[in-house]
């Protein structure tokens, strides 16, 4: 880059872009490929602004239409913000938890789960990652847990302020253990989290609320002097202490099964936005936003179902009393996040469409990506999540899912010299045993690990003649093994049955060097 580009803040084409490779591909997907990969990379630092288009269409020697739907697939995959109008352009956004965490809230509740289901997800992802931050904290770390645990303190009185403070603790502590795979996963179903802890504080009577507070921000006071001693064992205690105490008081009296709710926490985030609330509410982009947060909440609500059509425009701008550009700036917002089909010409209005565990899987591989995670890292928090969810279904399979699981062994075992087949059954059979364990937060972690799976596996399969492959029957006579386990409902056994064909794996990955590969390098 350039000294003036970078003093001005905007990527000079000149400095950056190159065209694309013409092929068999559309242009605009290999554009949007290319620059996806420098995103994600950090080529394309997050904040800078991309030339104009005219610029851009001669350093790639595109077109207008295929410069404008590459950077609409990007805008759609949270890796651009395009402005419209002027002073407008291409800006590049880091992916964050925060649109990930969103998308799979509003997954989460359409599926009815409850707040004990996030429980459960969150003491399958977090207590050995709590133990394992001791022996990697520095002092410094230490001071940055101390400062967070103050900010708790200080937002006792504050529910919303509390509900970020206690989030942004929880996620230093899974973030400082090491595993970025862990932190991203369990990072998003703490947002959703965060919206259960703000609904307690806050339906609760001034008392209550307080008792509540101190209570949370004690359990981490407790986990921190546990840290402090370097005592592993006893802040993994500690901190399934703190999961099982903070359960106690979200969920009291036997209200475990309570659906869980993310409207009342978006909406303290967003202020009102009621038919007409919004006129004078700041810039553009900031009723924009609003909008858009209301809608999602009306969707979460079950106001709006899947096919549903919005209003007119024109009825629209009304009720939130705001102008036409902000209000397609609100759907535009709502498009990208895969929740609103706009098309051109139709007088119908905007469709809505439910999320999809597909596309929350994407935009959480997205930020596994983004955070430069290694085949290692993910591989490592595959051993330690998957047995744990493996043990669960072994308690709580149908006799349905057991009946497709042993023809599936089957499968495997006929498929052995057929290496797409076997993939293909073992994906099958995978699926089928994850989603016994009856958890629809824990159902989003293996479709976000699968993502990744799926991703690498061109990079990572083998040829039929290659001696690896010859590990598949082992494979097929452990997957039979886990599934006796799984029908005894033994599930110290199905946890150690996955283990063992986890592990299997290991010492293949680690021989042809895919390690220490970028996860952003291998998926196409």
């Amino acid at each position: 880059m350039t000294a003036s580009a970078a003093a001005s803040g905007r990527i000079a084409a000149a400095d950056t872009f190159r065209p694309p490779a013409r092929g068999a591909r559309k242009i605009a997907h290999v554009l949007a490929a290319d620059l996806r990969r420098q995103i994600l990379r950090g080529t394309l630092v997050a904040d800078q602004q991309l030339p104009p288009e005219a610029e851009l269409m001669a350093a790639l020697d595109v077109s207008r239409d295929t410069l404008r739907e590459a950077l609409r697939i990007l805008e759609a995959q949270s890796l651009l913000d395009v402005r419209r109008g002027r002073g407008g352009g291409a800006v590049v956004r880091r992916p964050g938890l925060s649109s990930a965490g969103r998308y799979v809230a509003l997954l989460l509740q359409l599926r009815g789960t409850t707040l004990a289901h996030l429980e459960e997800a969150r003491s399958v992802l977090e207590p050995s990652a709590a133990t394992r931050l001791v022996a990697r904290l520095g002092e410094e770390a230490l001071d940055h847990l101390v400062a967070l645990h103050d900010t708790e303190r200080a937002a006792i009185a504050d529910p919303l302020g509390l509900a970020t403070a206690v989030t942004t603790f929880d996620q230093a502590v899974i973030e400082l253990s090491g595993n970025r795979s862990i932190a991203v996963i369990a990072g998003i179903l703490r947002v959703v989290y965060a919206g259960q802890v703000y609904l307690a504080i806050e339906d609760s009577d001034p008392a209550s609320a307080e008792r509540i507070a101190r209570r949370v921000v004690g359990a981490h006071g407790d986990f921190l002097a546990a840290v402090r001693r370097r005592d592993a064992a006893a802040a993994g205690r500690a901190w399934t202490d703190y999961l099982l105490g903070t359960s106690g008081l979200l969920v009291p009296r036997g209200r475990g099964r309570q659906q869980m709710d993310v409207v009342p926490l978006w909406r303290a985030g967003a202020g009102p936005a009621g038919a007409g609330a919004l006129v004078g509410a700041g810039p553009p982009r900031r009723r924009a936003a609003a909008v858009a947060n209301e809608i999602r909440a009306r969707i979460a609500e079950g106001r709006l179902a899947e096919g549903d059509r919005l209003p007119s425009l024109a009825d629209l701008a009304i009720e939130f009393g705001i102008s036409r550009p902000t209000l397609r700036e609100a759907l535009r917002i709502l498009e990208m996040e895969c929740l609103l089909d706009l098309r051109a010409g139709d007088r119908a209005g905007p469709q809505i469409r439910h999320p999809s565990t597909q596309v929350a899987a994407q935009l959480a591989g997205t930020v596994l990506e983004a955070r430069q995670v290694t085949l290692a890292d993910h591989f490592h928090a595959v051993r330690l999540l998957e047995p744990a969810m493996m043990a669960l279904a072994a308690t709580r399979i149908d006799r349905r899912s057991l009946a497709e699981l042993r023809h599936l062994v089957a499968g495997l075992a006929a498929a052995t010299d057929d290496l797409p087949e076997f993939s293909a059954t073992w994906h099958r059979a995978a699926t089928i045993a994850f989603g016994a364990t009856g958890n629809p937060a824990l159902g989003v972690v293996a479709e976000i690990l699968q993502w990744v799976r799926a991703g690498t596996r061109p990079a990572v399969n083998v040829d039929a003649d290659d001696p690896w492959a010859a590990t598949a029957p082992r494979l097929a006579a452990l997957f039979a093994e886990l599934v006796d386990a799984l029908a005894a409902g033994d599930p110290t056994e199905a946890s150690a049955r996955w283990a063992a064909l986890l592990d299997v794996n290991l010492p293949f990955i680690e021989s042809r060097d895919f390690a220490h590969r970028l996860i952003v390098d291998i998926i196409d």
